[in-house]
């Protein structure tokens, strides 16, 4: 067997440079090559060939979101990758759900479903960047009241699908009411599972809306946000992820970036506040960053109740077997495939 590119990783450093790592079965030379899109990703014009290491740095790509594809030189297939989350001014958890191997050993196409945090804070430049990501709707999982306070800025052309998750702006807050209380001591170590085990029955079917939403002809390329992108939105990541054959462990390594890319951000403005409820930083990530168990054990108790993901979406979610097969036909690409003309076939 020849050499097999098993996974590759892109990451921004401070300079802009991105740094490009890949895991190889079998030692051959790979090719690197780079475009603006995945579906224009110049193969036959490589930006590199590397021999006997598995990482290198791209330092002058310019300005833009950019897709990089490793591929063995001996023409097996190539594996594509691109920055996991957006380098954004206004947002810090605008992230793609593309990329993650699924059971049967395809990988979510990229591009085409991300996971943010709320858009009503996005500069200029921040439009001009997702601009290129040719999004045709956004997700919007917030509340009315929290959609009044904070309208998005994404430009008129991205269509905008409110699905409110929670109820009107006059349901409970539990953790608001916490907070307010000023009981921080009183907060359960499982709260956030306790909030998405509730959201998994209580809202059950606006999850299951959104996912039908996204197997619509024009349901994609789309962004699904709440305001910290973090527990609505990590919830139909999950979901959505699960029933696309992504396994628990990456599953939960996506929700737990939440923690990387929102809760550790906000710490600064937020050390006052948790001293004054009595509440140090780990005591916060541990309750309510985006702590791996309490997705785990949510998913794990809707799989107890209702068999499975699939039929928890089908008997309270109204999401039916056809909409599965769609989006998984859509947004899992197969495990190896033939070059095609002016490319390589990519997972």
């Amino acid at each position: 067997m020849g050499t097999v590119v098993l996974a590759v990783d892109v990451v921004r450093d401070g300079t802009g440079t991105l740094g490009v790592s890949w895991e190889l079965a079998g030692a051959g030379p790979v090719e690197l090559a780079v475009g603006p899109s995945p579906e224009s990703v110049d193969h036959d014009h490589p930006v590199a060939r590397v021999e006997g290491a598995t990482r290198m740095s791209l330092p002058q790509l310019g300005p833009g979101r950019h897709y990089i594809s490793v591929a063995p030189v001996d023409g097996g297939a190539a594996v594509l990758a691109a920055e996991r989350v957006m380098p954004l001014e206004g947002a810090a958890n605008f992230r793609d759900l593309g990329g993650y191997r699924t059971r049967d050993g395809g990988r979510t196409r990229w591009g085409l479903v991300f996971r943010a945090d709320a858009p009503d804070r996005l500069t200029p430049a921040d439009l001009a960047a997702i601009d290129q990501l040719g999004l045709r709707v956004a997700y919007d999982l917030r509340t009315d009241d929290e959609r009044t306070k904070a309208p998005s800025a994404l430009p008129a052309a991205v269509r905008h699908e409110p699905f409110a998750i929670g109820g009107d702006a006059s349901r409970p807050n539990p953790l608001g009411d916490l907070f307010r209380s000023g009981r921080g001591d009183a907060i359960p170590d499982d709260f956030l599972h306790r909030v998405y085990l509730d959201m998994g029955e209580q809202d059950a079917a606006v999850l299951g809306q959104v996912l039908t939403a996204l197997a619509a002809p024009d349901g994609v390329p789309a962004v699904i946000h709440c305001t910290a992108g973090k527990d609505r939105t990590g919830m139909a990541a999950a979901l959505l992820l699960s029933v696309l054959g992504v396994d628990d462990a990456t599953v939960l390594d996506d929700y737990a970036l939440s923690r990387v890319y929102f809760s550790e951000r906000r710490m600064e403005r937020l050390l006052p506040r948790l001293a004054a409820l009595g509440l140090d930083a780990e005591r916060y990530h541990a309750v309510f960053g985006a702590p791996r168990h309490a997705m785990a054990t949510t998913l794990a108790a809707l799989r107890a109740r209702y068999g499975s993901l699939e039929d928890y979406l089908a008997e309270r979610g109204g999401v039916t077997p056809a909409t599965l097969a769609t989006l998984r036909a859509r947004l899992v690409a197969p495990a190896a495939g033939s070059r095609p003309a002016g490319g390589r076939g990519n997972a």
